[in-house]
């Protein structure tokens, strides 16, 4: 993992205070490490993934979920099905290092069919690998017109009929 993609992580961890971690990538990354030996009170899980059966089933779920260097070697069916299992049942939010380049496994564009959205799109868009989250407060925004203000205007009760 390159070092802005780290320094990026590294502020998510900060930011986010995560009580549980999930790692599934070859090895942790420098920077979970390094958060989690700060003294916070993080319990990390590290996966070295191998099947959904084997690897990730009979987990539970986590406050933070990090997948890296895994995707890269793994089929286009496979990396999807691992990404819809741990967004659907086993993280809060999570955070997945996708790689651009390789045509016959996950991608950015599947990445976007899974509802996950580009981590600082101007930062990483140029690279081999982008990191891209997904979490349920931003995947589907409120929208504007569903809230009690808009439901009824009183100031225009008794001007016009309806």
């Amino acid at each position: 993992m390159d070092t802005e993609a780290e320094q990026a992580l590294a502020g998510r961890l900060a930011q986010e205070k995560p009580a549980t971690v999930l790692v599934v990538a070859k090895e942790i990354p420098d920077c979970v490490a390094r958060y989690a030996s700060q003294g916070v009170d993080t319990s990390v899980l590290h996966v070295v993934f191998e099947s959904l059966e084997k690897s990730i089933s009979n987990l539970g779920r986590f406050d933070f979920v990090v997948v890296c260097d895994t995707l890269e070697w793994l089929s286009r069916t496979d990396g999807e099905q691992l990404i819809a299992r741990l967004r659907d049942i086993h993280s809060k939010l999570l955070w997945v290092l996708v790689p651009a380049l390789n045509p016959d496994s996950f991608g950015p564009e599947d990445a976007v069919a899974h509802g996950l959205r580009m981590v600082n799109p101007a930062k990483f868009a140029s690279r081999s690998v982008q990191f891209f989250e997904f979490g349920f407060e931003f995947y589907k925004p409120v929208p504007q017109w569903l809230n009690s203000e808009n439901w009824a205007n009183p100031g225009r009760w008794n001007k016009e009929r309806w």
